[in-house]
């Protein structure tokens, strides 16, 4: 493979081996930079099985944009073989670090944070890395965390069953008797192969925490057997004498949360689990007295969970509003206000979700009426919880904001002692970690209710708006939507019957289960002993037809 080409990537040298495929430092001709290839290693009789899931792999991993996650460029295939295009991470995996000696704390706690902040974006668009563990986080260069390889990553379904008989899990994804992860690091739910979500990571992430403190990995035995009974029986291990100081008890908490047999017991989710690692982190700076102590009582599926930390720092916030005046306006208001940092100011939407996804603000201050993207779709296309505080200059968008819990409101020509409102009214909210429904806001965004005009995609950094007259057919790929437009398709995370209720019905009806069709790039319906059996478009693509289908096309036509 070394020298060959595969597209317009060069392969330099092996980089390393792993479950599915082998990973080379290659050469983008295109653009002069050097990046990862992901080959498919060609297996008998599992070629097929395999590039499914490296297609899941980058599929998943190219819809995030974080500086924890190593990018995806493209997923390809040339000469035979299936590849992904990644982002070459220049540095270490962790595991190296943590073969010479435990991570000081400063510095464990510091790569822990990174770590966290990759999971919360990943999480917040339904992706679940489903192996993290030292070897898939790389200790970069510049001396910062990068989470890799989410060639496990799937929107979750229900596992397979055990096999009792494997000493050393293998990798797998959906057959009988496998098991997907690393044993050592594995969540027990994901031992037993039931259901899986994002607190299995947390869980994994618990035991990589433990490993980076104390240099020695939390659950790791002798054999395969006894590491997974380790994981499914032993509870979770003390830190001792680690020299953390009034860190050590928010840390052991952290530990005893993640590290819970049950999902219930643990965190709910990765914000809760990022707010009491900073608090641990400035327990550690400060030398503060321990809030409680060693061996406090754990919190439990039936007790409070414990309040995040307070914010130690300003409040970050980021403005967008495409008209300048309105801008200005919100900075001189805003540079009034104590403990307020404008972070990012934005012209657009495609600024605005360029910028929320690099800098990470508290708050937006988030004009609704914009062109080409509205408050409500940058919303959308963020996916994640960014509380807002929409800016408008009509009573029927305040309206509709509040209706669906934004923070608040700000009817322009804003009037100075509203600002104070809703910045409290933000900081409230945050300390409560109240999420946006996001959802229902992207529903309030459609004008009148109606259906919906176009359609956003977003990949990687990239934000793709389709129009829907435009929209000539949709595929349902899992629990994604492959939307075909002028011969190119764009993957979104979204199910196929919820983007039917939502387009127009005189226009898109559901031809299959598994697809919809824009009836004006309909040509012919094929028949086959008197029977519909496929409908044949304008550009001649072939797509399966049902009978319930036809008979929808039938009432349409």
């Amino acid at each position: 493979m070394i020298g060959r080409k595969l597209g317009q990537y060069k392969v330099l040298e092996e980089l390393g081996r792993g479950g599915m495929g082998v990973v080379y430092r290659a050469l983008d001709t295109s653009l002069g930079r050097e990046i990862a290839l992901k080959v498919l290693r060609p297996v008998p009789g599992t070629d097929r099985e395999a590039e499914g899931r490296l297609r899941r792999e980058a599929r998943a991993a190219a819809s995030l944009s974080h500086p924890a996650i190593s990018v995806v460029y493209e997923i390809d295939e040339a000469d035979g073989a299936t590849f992904i295009a990644m982002e070459l991470v220049q540095g270490r995996p962790l595991a190296a670090l943590l073969e010479e000696a435990p991570l000081e704390p400063v510095r464990a706690l510091d790569l822990a944070l990174e770590v966290a902040e990759g999971l919360v974006e990943a999480h917040a668009r339904g992706i679940v890395h489903r192996d993290l563990k030292p070897r898939n986080v790389m200790f970069t260069e510049s001396g910062h965390a990068k989470i890799i390889d989410f060639g496990l990553a799937k929107l979750v379904h229900p596992r397979p069953p055990v096999d009792s008989g494997s000493d050393t899990p293998a990798w797998g994804d959906t057959d009988p008797g496998r098991i997907v992860g690393s044993a050592a690091y594995m969540s027990p739910e994901q031992v037993r192969g039931a259901e899986v979500d994002g607190r299995s990571d947390l869980f994994a992430f618990g035991a990589l925490l433990y490993e980076m403190l104390r240099g020695e990995p939390a659950f790791r035995r002798e054999t395969g057997v006894e590491t997974l009974h380790a994981v499914l029986k032993e509870p979770a291990p003390r830190l001792g004498g680690t020299g953390l100081g009034a860190a050590a008890p928010v840390l052991q908490r952290i530990l005893d949360l993640c590290l819970a047999k049950s999902p219930e017991d643990r965190y709910a989710s990765a914000p809760a689990l990022l707010a009491d690692l900073r608090e641990a982190r400035r327990r550690l700076d400060a030398g503060a007295a321990p809030a409680e102590p060693l061996g406090a009582p754990v919190a439990s599926a039936t007790s409070p969970p414990p309040p995040p930390a307070a914010s130690t720092g300003p409040l970050r916030v980021a403005i967008v509003d495409d008209e300048e005046p309105a801008r200005t306006v919100l900075r001189e208001y805003l540079g009034r206000e104590k403990e307020v940092e404008v972070v990012a100011e934005c012209r657009n939407g495609f600024e605005a979700v360029k910028a929320v996804n690099e800098l990470a603000p508290d708050l937006l201050f988030l004009d609704i009426q914009m062109p080409k993207l509205n408050g409500f779709e940058v919303l959308e296309l963020l996916g994640r919880d960014v509380p807002a505080v929409f800016v408008t200059a009509f009573d029927e968008h305040a309206i509709r904001a509040f209706e669906v819990h934004a923070v608040d409101y700000l009817l322009k020509p804003i009037a100075p002692e509203r600002i104070a409102i809703a910045l409290e009214r933000a900081r409230e909210r945050i300390r409560k970690q109240d999420p946006m429904p996001v959802a229902e806001l992207a529903e309030a965004g459609r004008v009148g209710g109606g259906p919906l005009e176009r359609v956003l995609v977003r990949q990687g950094p990239r934000v793709h708006v389709i129009a829907a007259e435009k929209l000539d057919w949709v595929q349902a790929q899992d629990d994604y939507v492959s939307l075909n437009s002028g011969g190119k398709a764009h993957l979104k995370q979204q199910t196929l019957t919820d983007l039917e209720r939502k387009l127009d019905p005189a226009r898109f009806v559901r031809i299959h289960r598994s697809y919809l069709l824009n009836l004006d790039r309909l040509a012919r319906i094929d028949t086959e002993g008197g029977e519909p059996k496929a409908v044949v478009l304008n550009d001649g693509t072939r797509l399966p037809l049902s009978r319930s289908g036809y008979q929808r096309i039938k009432k349409r036509l």
